[in-house]
């Protein structure tokens, strides 16, 4: 079918009030100061990321966040959207999972010019992005689902406008996250928010929110605590004031890494956390703050003028009546019929409002041409009331749209490519723009979803997969959210020799319908083998599920070290000279690359290096099994042998060692991780059971035998290694007896110098090695003694300072030796977390 021509009426604007004009000109002003080098980069940053305004990892060039509360969009705004894509963009819109609309490649010097445009039509890019409130999201069905207990978009409209430019949210630590849901299908994800709050009706039978508090993913994901069962009207702005007021007060505005509202109830305890929040909520009342009710801001989303008839206004022109269920008019029409009934399935929802329907627009990886969203606004004020709303799944939805002309509106979407079925189902996958334009970004995850996309055709999706979801992150922040889904995927980069190649950590299992669970993660795949993983997880459930038994519920059953099992031969990574190809993202022309990620990542470096050697570990243990099922008992032995070597080479990462034989791995091992209680007993002197292993016996027994200690040990090392977090540290483990503290030193002896501090040389000693080892010998230390470390020039002077600085310890100084730009010295003092 031919396009339908877009119209561009006239856009109506209001005048801008006049706090938001000098709010502009002193942005404008910055960039001003920034261009003639009166204001140093670093400084305008994070002025910058305050107006909503990103980096990209391209130069000389931004990411503009549309900040759209609720996703809440009529026809007129998302216009002047489209005008500002085509004029100063790059012609796309991207629906993010916070419901905002982000455009990329932005020059600087046009971005003053983009704020008034959107300030004329009411909307603002202001905190969309900094240490501010985000965006707060709603259920994009807010007022027509038919099983929500109330409709929350009002409540949602008033926090979110009320927190904008607000004094209390200008400096938090950290972003903080606000969601609103309406029924117990919890769209909005109400457990992985800083506040969610789901709408409930008390037994009274009055309407107020169950409200949770410190959810959040990223690095270190964390499913909301219940703070309150049933939060009144009356108490809502209160209560979520209190929580910010806690957070403002106590976040770590030392380090950045742990400064979210979840850490700081880690630090304090829930109990504690909820005694300083009701303090907090207590002042405010006593200084002013009402409880007398909330006075909700006016929005107009009702039903449009045409009504729904059985037979006038809209029926389609081929003179039917389907309403989605008629027969066809004529055979030729068959086809397009077929369709629309396959995308009326998966695309279309009954509202709760009698003859009216709702459609989701589905945009593959949320992203939307000029032409697109011109057409959305267009159609949304021809079928629907002329509103349209952003959701958390990078989609578009118009309400409000006839049941008469549902069929004749999808004719208009497949017009201008949009009438894709298979909306919010496993085919709709998630992504962030990855290496496409953020500066985060270590994978191309819309490439990988592009790649997926032949795995899943639209509207093909079989039933058993009904409730699957896919996300892809394209690194550990979870901007995708791929730690809520049942299959989630985030980027990372894995180091063989003197190449780079992109890899997915796969994360299984997560939910948040219900009750909310965080995915496990599983193994790590390389990128060009995603796609085979995932079929192979498919072929898997199908081949070994129960009667009528979910995917979500067969992971859950399965457990994670079956899945490892099945899933290991995906993890393999050939050498660079054996298949370049892996080398290579997807759809990227030049071979894959981290260095444009920033300093600073030695733990996140150590912590890869841990999870190399372990992965290392089971894929010896999966040769193993292989070799004895051909009775290759030699062979199979040796496997298991070099499984356990690289088991103790993941645990020794964390006491600063990186041993190049065998026999020192052995011997340090005994040396250091017995003697500290930090694994069970049954893996205590090492080298003796390894002597076992290297015999050559050939009985059954003796494999089995061997195998199993094997297998045991890796298990042990797995689950040690998985409890450690970004100090490094594992837990001792009980042992029947008293161990030896674990401040032993175990370093090679500082050189004494003339300065007042220790002096500890690590020039020779490679990242992220010399981080482990420095902060292991800054544990030894008491808090304000200072010590002087010799690093090497390139990544260990870029990385390690910033990385003590993230642990919360001071660098003093930073300076070459005796003028050697080859070597430097650094001057740390500790400071206690």
């Amino acid at each position: 079918m031919s396009a339908l021509p877009t119209t561009k009426p006239a856009i109506h604007t209001a005048p801008i009030p006049q706090e938001i004009i000098e709010e502009i000109e002193t942005f404008e002003d910055e960039v001003q100061r920034l261009q003639s080098g009166e204001t140093p980069a670093d400084i305008f940053k994070p002025f910058r990321l305050q107006f909503g305004i990103y980096g990209q990892r391209q130069p000389d060039v931004q990411m503009v966040r549309i900040k759209i509360p609720f996703g809440g969009l009529t026809a007129n705004q998302l216009r002047r959207v489209a005008e500002i894509a085509e004029t100063y963009a790059t012609g796309v819109g991207h629906v993010t999972t916070r419901q905002d609309i982000q455009l990329h490649f932005v020059p600087l010097t046009h971005v003053g010019t983009i704020m008034r445009m959107l300030a004329e039509v009411g909307l603002t890019t202001r905190e969309a992005c900094a240490n501010t409130v985000r965006n707060v999201t709603a259920c994009a069905l807010a007022g027509i689902c038919p099983g929500e207990v109330f409709d929350v978009t009002p409540y949602a409209n008033t926090i979110a406008r009320h927190l904008l430019r607000n004094p209390l949210t200008q400096s938090l630590p950290r972003k903080f996250k606000i969601a609103f849901s309406g029924c117990l299908s919890d769209c909005a994800l109400t457990p992985i928010h800083d506040v969610g709050l789901l709408a409930s009706r008390n037994a009274e039978g009055t309407i107020g929110f169950k409200m949770v508090v410190g959810g959040g993913l990223g690095s270190t994901p964390r499913v909301a605590k219940l703070l309150r069962e049933f939060v009144p009207m009356e108490e809502l702005l209160p209560s979520i004031e209190a929580c910010i007021k806690v957070f403002d007060n106590l976040g770590n505005r030392k380090n950045r890494s742990k400064a979210r509202m979840k850490f700081v109830i880690d630090k304090l305890g829930f109990e504690e956390f909820k005694r300083q929040w009701q303090e907090a909520y207590d002042t405010l009342l006593k200084t002013g703050a009402t409880t007398s009710g909330l006075t909700l801001l006016p929005y107009q989303d009702e039903a449009p003028l045409i009504m729904p008839t059985k037979v006038g206004n809209g029926t389609p022109s081929n003179g039917t009546n389907r309403n989605g269920t008629g027969q066809e008019a004529s055979n030729g029409a068959s086809e397009t019929h077929a369709q629309f009934d396959v995308w009326r399935k998966t695309n279309v929802i009954a509202q709760r409002q009698a003859g009216f329907l709702t459609a989701v627009v589905k945009l593959p990886s949320g992203d939307m041409t000029t032409e697109q969203i011109y057409a959305l606004a267009d159609f949304a004020e021809t079928y629907a009331n002329g509103n349209i709303r952003t959701t958390i799944s990078q989609n578009m939805i118009i309400r409000w749209i006839p049941e008469t002309r549902i069929e004749e509106f999808y004719q208009a979407l497949v017009s201008q490519g949009l009438g894709a079925p298979g909306a919010e189902g496993i085919e709709d996958i998630v992504s962030c723009p990855g290496t496409d334009t953020c500066g985060l970004g270590i994978t191309s995850s819309k490439g990988l979803a592009r790649a997926l996309s032949e795995l899943f055709p639209a509207g093909e999706t079989p039933p058993d997969l009904k409730g699957v979801d896919i996300k892809i992150s394209g690194c550990h922040n979870s901007c995708a959210q791929h730690h809520i889904a049942t299959i989630g995927l985030h980027g990372v980069g894995k180091r063989i020799g003197d190449h780079i190649a992109p890899v997915y950590e796969l994360h299984l299992g997560g939910q948040v319908n219900g009750t909310a669970k965080i995915a496990q993660l599983i193994v790590k795949v390389p990128a060009k083998n995603v796609p085979a993983a995932i079929q192979h997880l498919l072929d898997y459930y199908r081949k070994d599920r129960e009667d009528g038994e979910s995917l979500q519920a067969f992971i859950a059953r399965m457990g994670k070290a079956k899945l490892k099992q099945e899933l290991i031969p995906h993890t393999f990574l050939p050498a660079y000279a054996d298949d370049a190809e892996y080398y290579f993202d997807w759809e990227a022309d030049e071979k894959f690359t981290v260095e444009d990620l920033g300093p600073g990542e030695c733990a996140g470096g150590a912590l890869e290096m841990i999870d190399n050697r372990m992965l290392e570990a089971e894929q010896e243990l999966y040769h193993a099994r292989l070799l004895a099922e051909k009775h290759q008992y030699g062979i199979a032995t040796n496997k298991a042998y070099r499984a356990v070597v690289a088991g103790a080479k993941a645990i020794l990462v964390t006491e600063g060692m990186d041993p190049n034989t065998d026999a020192d791995t052995l011997a340090e091992y005994d040396r250091l991780v017995t003697a500290k209680g930090l694994m069970p007993e049954t893996y205590r002197n090492l080298t003796a059971h390894l002597d076992d292993l290297g015999s050559k016996g050939s009985s059954t027994e003796f494999l089995q035998r061997n195998l199993d200690f094997a297998r045991g040990f890796v298990e042990a090392c797995r689950t040690a290694t998985e409890e450690i977090g970004q100090d490094l540290k594992l837990a001792p483990v009980e042992m029947g007896e008293e161990q030896p503290s674990g401040k032993q030193a175990q370093e090679p002896p500082a050189t004494s110098q003339t300065s007042d501090a220790e002096v500890y040389d690590l020039r020779g000693v490679a990242c992220p090695m010399n981080y482990v080892k420095t902060k292991l010998k800054m544990e030894m230390m008491d808090e304000g003694e200072q010590l002087e470390v010799w690093l090497d020039a390139g990544d260990p002077i870029k990385n390690v300072p910033m990385s003590l600085k993230n642990d919360g310890h001071k660098i003093l100084t930073e300076e070459a030796i005796d003028g050697d730009q080859q070597h430097f010295k650094i001057l740390v003092e500790k400071v206690e977390a």
